[in-house]
């Protein structure tokens, strides 16, 4: 059972006992991500999230390193467009100061020159990386074109120039307005009790806002854009893209089962006709992104130059005859008992629980049993999806591509 503490302070900490299992999953969810920087930020909001790893007043990043090393711990972060998250996984034993040195983490890192001169040499090869694999950089042109001139429309990582102008007074300024109590959920599943809830309430009940506060979010207008791009590659990537369903739209579940016959899946419409019975494409499928007030559906093929034509053909292909003939029966038991099967097996694990207990209250403050999931998408019927492919597959597209050069 998931239960929630709020703290005078705004922070709120959601937690969920596993008692068979010996680990324990901890995240510290902050609703801050690239979408929140401003011009000139742009990467800002990750190159914090490693700067939270160089070292704090009492330990330097090795210790931090060796604090969870030498108890067979994992602690690691992330940064997305809406939320940063900063996670560890230790023995029950340990949860506590594995806790304690997360917070340390969170609350005193120092922003050292020399270590934030080294960390953005880092992130310039994490770009570059980025750049050399032409099915992640297609992915970030979609975006471009879609969200032109938003910032859902830059990379989360920044560019290079961006991020070798940061100061730490950018950084401070940038965790003033964003990291705040309100803004933030402490996750903690596995082998819990109340003594660790405890100690969370303790490290984080103390902590008090700056006076600054972050700026109202624009939501993102989708563009039918287009982006052609010539770089060394092997392969022709294409990205299609097509407007969404934001987190709390009712039809979200709809569009989870929509998105899981069409390319969501080896057996859906896509790989079965794309791959397995055409061999155009060794990889190609789709899926959904949800965001606070938009999102998107995507659908993804890499094929060989002279065949794109054809890819892109049998992809249109695919989505009129959704449009025209809609879901059949045997899709829609299909794509519910595959929702079942990964849920279940996912939440076997702690650190699965961990991140959807502190992503749903982030965005929805809502936390529904699997038994009360599984009711949703059984109460998904054939016209709602079908009403749904038009509204969203019939309209405008943003198409992104890489070819050779």
């Amino acid at each position: 059972m998931i239960k929630k503490l709020t703290l005078p302070n705004g922070v709120r900490i959601v937690h969920e006992s596993m008692p068979t299992v010996r680990s324990v999953s901890a995240g510290i969810w902050v609703k801050a991500g690239s979408r929140n920087e401003a011009a000139g930020e742009e990467g800002i909001a990750h190159f914090i999230e490693h700067m939270l790893f160089k070292g704090t007043a009492r330990r330097s990043a090795r210790d931090i390193a060796v604090a969870f090393d030498r108890t067979g711990g994992d602690v690691n972060a992330f940064t997305s467009m809406e939320e940063t998250c900063y996670f560890m996984k230790v023995l029950d034993e340990h949860a506590s100061d594995s806790l304690e040195v997360l917070a340390d983490m969170f609350f005193h890192s120092l922003f050292d020159a020399e270590e934030m001169e080294k960390e953005k040499s880092v992130i310039t090869e994490e770009i570059a990386m980025v750049e050399d694999d032409p099915e992640d950089d297609v992915h970030e042109q979609l975006m471009a074109a879609m969200y032109p001139e938003h910032p859902m429309g830059r990379p989360i990582l920044g560019t290079k120039e961006s991020v070798r102008s940061f100061t730490e007074e950018q950084a401070r300024n940038f965790m003033s307005r964003h990291y705040r109590p309100e803004n933030t959920v402490i996750s903690l599943a596995g082998k819990i009790d109340d003594s660790l809830i405890a100690k969370a309430a303790e490290l984080f009940g103390g902590w008090k806002p700056s006076g600054l506060r972050s700026p109202a979010l624009a939501p993102p207008a989708f563009q039918a854009g287009n982006i052609r791009k010539k770089r060394e590659a092997e392969q022709a990537h294409l990205c299609i893209g097509f407007p969404g369903l934001d987190v709390n739209d009712p039809d979200i579940y709809a569009l989870i089962v929509l998105n899981g016959l069409l390319g969501g899946s080896m057996s859906s419409r896509l790989f079965q006709s794309l791959r397995e019975e055409k061999g155009l494409a060794y990889s190609i499928y789709s899926y959904h992104s949800s965001y606070s007030d938009s999102g998107s559906v995507t659908i993804y093929g890499g094929t060989s130059p002279d065949r794109l034509g054809e890819m892109q053909e049998a992809i249109d292909a695919e989505i009129r005859n959704l449009l025209k003939s809609g879901a059949t029966s045997a899709e829609l038991e299909d794509a519910a008992g595959q929702m079942r099967g990964s849920m279940l097996l996912g939440l076997e694990n702690p650190g699965a629980r961990m991140s959807r207990n502190g992503k749903n209250e982030l965005f929805t403050g809502e936390h529904k049993t699997p038994e009360e999931v599984m009711e949703s998408f059984a109460q998904v019927e054939k016209e709602q999806v079908d009403r749904l492919a038009r509204d969203l597959l019939s309209g405008p597209r943003a198409t992104a591509i890489i070819l050779p050069s």
